[in-house]
């Protein structure tokens, strides 16, 4: 069994892939109104960068078993999911400013669901 078909191995690459997304924005210098607008060959490849690590967050997210989902209500799951379902279906419906807004508002939350589960299941991050 991986280490990720389990609720502590999926709440680690969740965490390890905010970290990554975080990473992303700051060295790509990307600000959201360079974010949304950059219509560039440049800034489309920007824009899928970032998108991948939602979608990887968002597939992990997903994933957590339904004990996990009942134990942390305060998560949008379904949302996550439906992002999750944008992603992979409706990729060229995608809206950049929803797309910043996931990083910048439910990230931080998410990050923090990561910390309270691993402190609550005993292990470290």
């Amino acid at each position: 069994m991986s280490a990720k078909s389990t609720d502590d191995g999926r709440v680690a690459e969740l965490y390890r892939v905010i970290g990554e997304t975080c990473e992303r924005i700051k060295v790509l210098g990307l600000t959201r109104d360079a974010f949304v607008a950059d219509e560039s060959v440049q800034g489309r490849i920007n824009a899928d960068a970032i998108f991948m690590c939602i979608l990887r967050a968002a597939e992990e997210a997903g994933n957590m078993s339904d004990e996990t989902k009942r134990a942390y209500p305060h998560i949008p799951w379904r949302a996550i999911h439906g992002m999750r379902n944008i992603f992979t279906h409706d990729y060229g419906k995608l809206d950049r400013s929803i797309v910043w807004s996931a990083v910048a508002d439910d990230f931080p939350l998410l990050e923090n669901f990561c910390r309270e589960f691993a402190e609550d299941h005993g292990f470290a991050l």
